[in-house]
């Protein structure tokens, strides 16, 4: 027999479900050619059809590494990884595997539909348009609808309906047409796009955003009717669904017990001791150090900061109502900009402790190509284009402030503070990843808000970084002081435009989407009221912080 024909009874025996049996003799036939890819390719696909994806690793990367032009077989390894939860490894192989190929159209649309579920939305969108330039129509509109979710939540919405509509007739497609109604608070077109996703749903359950659907207008009592009769081991983002609409009927002890489950259902992790170690670390951070020079031939950033749920979305609404300032949203850019200053630094200890090297003379231009790292990145997405400012509103910045500084030594800094309680009791209520997973517990909320808080003053204390402060209770008091003392720090003139800031036509991809769309009003003011008793435990955590900020209990 020749050695297509034992490959051939492979597949053929393979086929017929005899993983085992053809794991064994591929084995044996790998002894004499341990590098055949056939062999290699049957041995990974039998091993893992036989219950050791070990082993199907180990085999396709030793494929990967006798033929590295196997597009198929890295491919083939990226999914096993992902399979086995192995979310990092699997990237990194897409990504070498784009190294090596940088038109694999099977690469780009893999990595960007995982970069998309795991947060990571303008790089995700970036590998998933450049697959679908290679691909057919058909091959296209399969990934149309992980692009539409990354435009989605960044925020256009009209490119994701757009794309929606180019997978039409897909399950997922009426979901997001769904969805898409849902932020732009239109009642009737969700109730119309619903109606598809029932007809395509094949016994899948919808009642969870059956009940979003009727949340959005008028219908909300219809909707927590339907939630009420979910059990109470539901799935974590009904159970926070249903937590915000029973406090919205007033039933809230209901309420405070589905945010708690809805959170632990979810099962997020924060880890404490390694974001205490990771804060005393940013107060060793050095004064007197070189700082960038600014730039004035391309749009500059406005850094909006603050806990999540503490009216960074409202600030950026009312400002970016101005012509010269465009709204950024949450970017990613400081983070990665920590990222990459470690690297140029040497990745051997903390930034903070290496960030001292900068006083050397061959690394005194190192702030200069960290501020261009960061303009880069914005201007890669569109960032500020046509005008003279764009917005960055990832919450909690404020740790990096010192890096920040560095880069850009006068760009303005607006720090959002909202009565600490009110802002614990808000992150309870949503699901929202930020600060190291902070918001699954309120005792980790707790925690993150107080040692934030406290490093934000050490930062003013001995770095003297003093941005402006905008507290929320006085910008729903008193709009007008408040938006004019931020545009005094920017440096502009007001626009008459920003008193009207919900009636713009952008859409602001963050919990608080529906909100900015209302004029300024004080409902949320002070609604931490309704659980002083379920406050009470975390009380001593933050009594500094709120005696920091100026507020009392």
């Amino acid at each position: 027999m020749t050695a297509t024909d034992e490959i051939e009874t492979l597949r053929a025996a393979l086929h017929a479900g005899r993983s085992e049996w053809v794991l064994a003799a591929a084995r044996r036939l790998l002894a004499d050619a341990p590098d055949s890819v056939d062999l290699l390719e049957v041995a990974a696909l039998a091993a893992e059809r036989a219950g050791d994806p070990g082993l199907a690793e180990r085999h396709l990367r030793h494929l990967v590494a006798v033929d590295p032009d196997a597009r198929w077989a890295r491919d083939d390894l990226a999914h096993l990884l992902l399979r086995r939860g192995q979310a990092d490894a699997a990237e990194a192989v897409a990504k070498a595997g784009l190294v090596h190929d940088a038109d694999d159209p099977a690469a780009h649309g893999f990595l960007g539909q995982l970069l998309v579920q795991r947060g990571r939305l303008h790089e995700g969108a970036w590998h998933l348009r450049m697959a679908r330039r290679s691909l057919s129509s058909r091959e296209a509109a399969a990934l149309a609808p992980a692009l539409a979710r990354a435009m989605l939540r960044i925020g256009h919405l009209d490119e994701a309906a757009t794309l929606a509509t180019e997978a039409s007739g897909s399950f997922q497609a009426a979901i997001l047409a769904v969805e898409v109604a849902e932020q732009r608070g239109d009642a009737d077109a969700a109730e119309t796009a619903f109606v598809q996703v029932q007809r395509l749903a094949n016994g899948r359950d919808v009642t969870l955003l059956a009940a979003r659907v009727l949340a959005i207008g008028a219908r909300w009592r219809e909707a927590l009717a339907t939630l009420d009769r979910l059990p109470d081991e539901a799935a974590g983002a009904a159970l926070l669904l249903r937590g915000r609409l029973r406090e919205r009927a007033g039933r809230y002890a209901e309420a405070w017990r589905d945010f708690v489950a809805g959170k632990a259902r979810l099962g997020r992790v924060y880890d404490r001791a390694a974001m205490d170690e990771h804060f005393a670390t940013q107060r060793q951070w050095p004064a007197g150090l070189p700082a960038a020079t600014a730039r004035g031939d391309v749009p500059q950033p406005i850094f909006i900061m603050g806990m999540p749920r503490s009216g960074t979305t409202l600030v950026e609404q009312i400002l970016s109502a101005h012509p010269d300032i465009r709204a950024g949203g949450e970017l990613p850019f400081v983070a990665e900009l920590r990222a990459f200053a470690g690297t140029l630094l040497g990745g051997d200890a903390p930034l903070a402790q290496t960030i001292a090297r900068l006083r050397i003379a061959d690394r005194h231009h190192l702030p200069a190509i960290f501020r261009d790292f960061y303009l880069a990145r914005a201007a890669v997405h569109g960032r500020g284009e046509g005008a003279r400012f764009f917005t960055d509103k990832m919450p909690l910045n404020e740790v990096d402030l010192p890096l920040i500084r560095l880069a850009f030594p006068t760009a303005p800094l607006i720090l959002m503070r909202r009565h600490p309680l009110d802002v614990l009791v808000s992150m309870m209520a949503h699901d929202m990843t930020h600060g190291g997973n902070c918001a699954y517990r309120i005792e980790d909320a707790a925690h993150h808000l107080a040692g934030v808080s406290a490093l934000v003053a050490h930062y003013r204390e001995h770095l003297s970084i003093a941005p402006l402060v905008v507290r929320y209770e006085n910008l729903v008091a008193d709009p007008a002081r408040e938006r004019a003392r931020a545009m005094a720090a920017i440096g502009l003139a007001e626009h008459p435009a920003q008193a009207d800031f919900h009636r713009q036509p952008r859409h602001a991809p963050t919990p608080s989407h529906a909100q900015v769309r209302e004029p300024v009003h004080d409902r949320s003011v002070a609604r931490w009221r309704r659980y002083t008793a379920e406050l009470a435990p975390i009380m001593p955590v933050i009594a500094e912080a709120i005696r920091r900020d100026g507020y009392t209990v």
